[in-house]
C-alpha cells in the first residue's frame, strides 16, 4: 500500500472495517470509557466545589485546602488513562489493517504498556519543549536586532529611565500597554512561526512512535522514538497529504471542542441565556459528550485504520515476533 495515495488507503480503510465486524463495538467502548472518564472528572470537580464552598473559615482551611488539591489532581490522573485507552484504540485498529480479529479486550493492551508509553511521551514532549523554547529565542533575537523593535524600544526607554534599583518597578498605564502590544505583534508573530518551524517537523518523525510500542513490546521509549523518526524518514509529505485529506475529520473534531466553550463565545458575541452559567457550562460540556461520542463512533474507526494502514506501509518489512497485536492474546 503507497501512502502516497490518500484515498487507496482510506478505501482499503473501509473494506477491512467492513470484513472487521467488531470492529464498531470497540469504537462504543473506546468512546464510552474515554468521554465518560472526562464527564467523571467534571463532576467530580463539581462535587469538589461544592465541599470547597462549604468549607468556609479557618476552621476549614486545612479540608479546603486538601480539596483543591484533589480538584488541581484530577484532570492529571486522567491524563495517563486517557493515553493507555489511546493507544489500546490504536492497537485495535491496527488489528484490523492487518486483517485480524479483535474485539473490546483490545483496548488493555495500553494499560499492560503504561510505563513506556509515558515515558515516550514525556520524552517526546520534554524534545517539542525545547524546540519551542529554541524558536522563542530565535524568533525574540531576530525581533531586536530587526527595526520592527524601535518602536517597542521607544516606548520602554522612559519607563526603564524611571527604574531604580530600589524601586525597580515599572507601572504601564492602559495607553502604554495597548501600544506596546501593537509594537510587539511582529515579535509575536516571528516567534510561533519559527517554533512552529522547529516544533511541527519534530513531531511528525514521532508520530509513529505509539505503533512501535504497540508492535515491540519490549523496546525502551527511546528506541521508540528514534525507529519512528528512521520510519518517517522521507515519508512526512505522504503522511501529511493523508492528513489533509482527512481535513473533514479534524474539521468536524474541532468544531465539537469548541461546543466545549460555548457559553463563553456566547457571551463575547453579546448573547445572553435565559438560564445561570452553571447550567450553561454544564448543558454545553452535555453537547459537547454528545457529538464527540457521535464523531468517534461513525467516524473514527476509518480515520485510525487509515493511520495503521499508513503505519504498515512504511515500517520495515521484518518477520512478526507474535507481538500482542498479531497474537490471539486479546482475541
Amino acid at each position: 500500500m503507497d501512502i502516497y495515495n490518500p484515498s487507496e488507503v482510506k478505501k482499503t480503510a473501509v473494506r477491512r472495517l467492513r470484513d472487521a465486524g467488531s470492529a464498531k463495538k470497540v469504537a462504543l467502548v473506546y468512546a464510552g470509557l474515554t468521554l465518560g472518564l472526562s464527564a467523571l472528572v467534571v463532576l467530580l470537580s463539581l462535587v469538589l466545589d461544592l465541599l470547597i464552598d462549604q468549607s468556609g473559615g479557618l476552621d476549614g482551611m486545612g479540608r479546603r485546602t486538601v480539596l483543591i488539591s484533589l480538584q488541581n489532581i484530577l484532570p492529571i490522573i486522567a491524563i495517563p488513562v486517557s493515553l493507555c485507552l489511546e493507544l489500546g484504540y490504536q492497537a485495535a485498529m491496527l488489528r484490523v489493517a492487518r486483517g485480524q480479529c479483535v474485539t473490546p479486550q483490545s483496548l488493555r493492551l495500553g494499560f499492560d504498556r503504561l510505563w513506556v508509553l509515558l515515558r515516550c511521551v514525556l520524552l517526546e514532549a520534554a524534545i517539542l519543549f525545547g524546540a519551542c523554547l529554541g524558536g522563542l529565542y530565535l524568533g525574540s533575537l531576530l525581533f531586536m536586532m530587526s527595526p520592527f523593535s524601535d518602536r517597542a524600544v521607544e516606548l520602554l526607554q522612559p519607563l526603564m529611565e524611571n527604574a531604580t534599583v530600589m524601586n525597580p518597578q515599572v507601572v504601564l498605564d492602559s495607553g502604554v500597554y495597548d501600544q506596546l502590544m501593537g509594537a510587539m505583534a511582529p515579535a509575536f508573530g516571528l516567534c510561533l512561526i519559527l517554533m512552529a518551524v522547529m516544533a511541527v517537523p519534530l513531531a511528525f518523525r514521532y508520530r509513529m512512535a505509539q505503533y512501535v510500542i504497540i508492535d515491540k513490546p519490549g523496546i525502551p521509549a527511546m528506541m521508540a522514538l528514534r525507529e519512528s523518526r528512521k520510519m518517517m524518514k522521507g515519508n512526512a509529505g505522504r503522511l501529511l497529504k493523508l492528513d489533509i485529506s482527512l481535513w473533514w475529520y479534524y474539521g468536524l473534531d474541532v468544531l465539537a471542542r469548541l461546543l466545549c466553550y460555548g457559553d463563553t463565545i456566547l457571551a463575547l458575541a453579546g448573547v445572553s441565556l435565559p438560564w445561570s452559567d452553571t447550567v450553561s457550562y454544564y448543558g454545553f460540556f452535555a453537547v459537547y459528550l454528545a457529538v464527540q461520542f457521535a464523531i468517534y463512533y461513525f467516524l473514527r474507526n476509518r480515520v485510525e485504520t487509515a493511520y495503521a494502514i499508513a503505519y504498515d506501509s512504511i515500517r520495515p518489512k521484518e518477520a512478526q515476533t507474535g507481538g500482542a497485536v498479531l497474537g490471539s492474546i486479546f482475541q
